[in-house]
């Protein structure tokens, strides 16, 4: 391997890059990738050491004498809390500093109750959760919301949908109480990094998500890194029209919106309208179960639409694989096989020639990956690292 100016790899957030990603695991790896002096990297080491992100052992590869000692990210010298709200349902959950869950719960939470009431209850949930670990193990906050997130400005932006949440800087409200980095974003866009994180990183690195749930929102990944667009607006496909939708007025005042006519909650709409007793999700199962045809004409209409949609989207953002997530997808086979087949007859040729259109592996596992992996991608940065603390 060349060797590298000390220059360009000098400091203490480079050296445990190095270290995380597995390209130096001695003291002299690392000296050898970055051409720092043995003094300069002892003194990098040990300041790891001391904020106990590093750990060391001497199990490292032998070449005749002592073995030299082996350098670890330590997983457990920190915490995350995270929260993952949807409309209708919250996990929130306590990570290592690797992403892998500690403790976790899941709630019904009526996000519409608004910020006063959701948050202090997620942030009571977090200190139950802790449990008998001290305080000063969290390293940083994240929270996925169902919402528009304006990210670099961290509130939420939701004019006519959850009206009681627009304009709410949530993270003042949160260090309050955890004084740590805290993180927003929307619930689809943390959903989405956390199944490529999990499930399709390295492989796949052009990525679309769609939840399919109470509400439909989708998250992109472009070229690894989750696409948030300007002000934070990108991925909001349940706000584009439909073809026949039939004129129903959607939440946000327009009409014919994928989310109004295609949703977990546009479907139950539906169904009631037609006569069918119907109150949940479980309750339309049964009736698919049953074989009533009435029902199916309705989610296969869905899928229709939801269809239309996803063809336009691959073929603006042409993504390697589309992931179709949330209670509605990863409950009916039908809607995911009729997006599938309007995706590939009304997308481009070259864009759907290795596209994988494929049902969420992680489920509602996801939004808790995404939410670690968004804290834990600041707070871990070599610029974090070794900004002053």
């Amino acid at each position: 391997m060349p060797r590298r100016p000390a220059a360009a790899l000098a400091t203490s957030g480079e050296v445990l890059r190095l270290i995380r990603t597995g390209e130096a695991v001695t003291r002299a790896d690392i000296g050898r990738v970055t051409g720092l002096s043995r003094p300069a990297v002892s003194l990098r080491v040990t300041e790891l050491l001391d904020r106990g992100l590093v750990v060391e052992n001497s199990e490292g590869p032998s070449t005749g004498g002592r073995p030299p000692a082996r350098l670890a990210f330590n997983a457990s010298g920190g915490v995350v809390l995270v929260a993952s709200l949807g409309a209708s349902r919250t996990q929130i959950a306590v990570c290592d500093l690797a992403g892998a869950e500690l403790a976790r719960t899941d709630l019904g939470i009526d996000v519409e109750e608004g910020p006063d009431v959701v948050l202090p209850l997620v942030m009571r949930t977090w200190s139950d959760l802790l449990g008998d670990r001290p305080a000063s193990l969290v390293r940083g906050v994240g929270l996925g919301v169902p919402a528009t997130v304006e990210f670099a400005a961290r509130r939420t932006e939701s004019a006519r949908i959850m009206a009681s949440w627009t304009g709410v800087a949530i993270p003042p409200i949160i260090e309050e109480s955890f004084p740590v980095p805290v993180f927003l974003d929307n619930d689809v866009n943390v959903i989405a990094i956390g199944e490529h994180r999990a499930i399709y990183a390295g492989e796949a690195d052009d990525l679309l998500f769609i939840k399919v749930s109470t509400r439909i929102g989708s998250g992109v990944i472009a070229g690894g890194e989750i696409l948030r667009g300007a002000l934070g607006a990108a991925g909001e496909i349940g706000h584009i029209p439909v073809r026949h939708g039939g004129g129903v007025l959607c939440r946000c005042g327009n009409t014919d919106c994928l989310d109004s006519v295609a949703s977990g909650t546009a479907l139950l709409k539906t169904l009631r309208a037609r006569g069918h007793e119907v109150k949940t999700l479980a309750d339309v199962v049964a009736l698919v179960r049953a074989g009533d045809a009435e029902t199916m004409t309705v989610i296969r209409d869905a899928a229709r639409m939801l269809g239309e949609v996803v063809a336009s989207a691959v073929n603006l953002l042409n993504p390697a694989v589309v992931v179709l997530g949330g209670d509605v997808a990863e409950t009916f086979q039908p809607l995911v096989s009729g997006v599938r087949e309007v995706v590939y007859r009304r997308s481009t040729a070259l864009s759907t020639r290795n596209l994988r259109i494929e049902r969420s592996r992680l489920g509602p596992a996801a939004g808790i990956t995404g939410c670690a992996h968004m804290v834990l991608d600041h707070i871990l940065s070599p610029e974090a690292i070794d900004s002053p603390h």
